[in-house]
């Protein structure tokens, strides 16, 4: 069953009609020279699952319903804004973590090569 609503992450507009990508003017003029290929293309565009904003045009769309959508509603999240000042998604918070524990495995992998290829001590 479809959502009844999309939220775009891009720009944070919500909308009940998304966009479905192509033109629908790029459809009816291959279909008056070309019928094949303009039958080709319209059947691309209806089967395509990747839905457009309508607002800013990019095709980052999320059910409303999501999870995510309901963590930025329930954050205080404004749509064409960032999270409120002080409120973070815990996910980022963990991202950020693992960053930069990849960084500091980097910088220890680098200073064993540099020191003439020794083995490694563990982590």
């Amino acid at each position: 069953m479809a959502p009844r609503s999309w939220l775009c992450t891009w720009c944070g507009s919500e909308t009940s009609l998304p966009e479905r990508p192509g033109s629908s003017w790029i459809a009816a003029a291959l279909l008056v020279p070309f019928v094949i290929p303009g039958v080709v293309y319209q059947a691309w565009r209806l089967t395509s699952k990747r839905l457009r904003c309508p607002i800013c045009g990019q095709s980052q769309l999320i059910p409303g319903d999501s999870p995510l959508a309901r963590t930025w509603r329930h954050a205080g999240w404004i749509p064409g804004q960032s999270l409120p000042t002080g409120q973070t998604d815990p996910r980022i918070e963990r991202i950020e973590h693992a960053i930069d524990a990849i960084a500091a495995e980097v910088e220890r992998v680098g200073r064993a090569q540099r020191d003439g290829g020794q083995r490694l001590p563990p982590g």
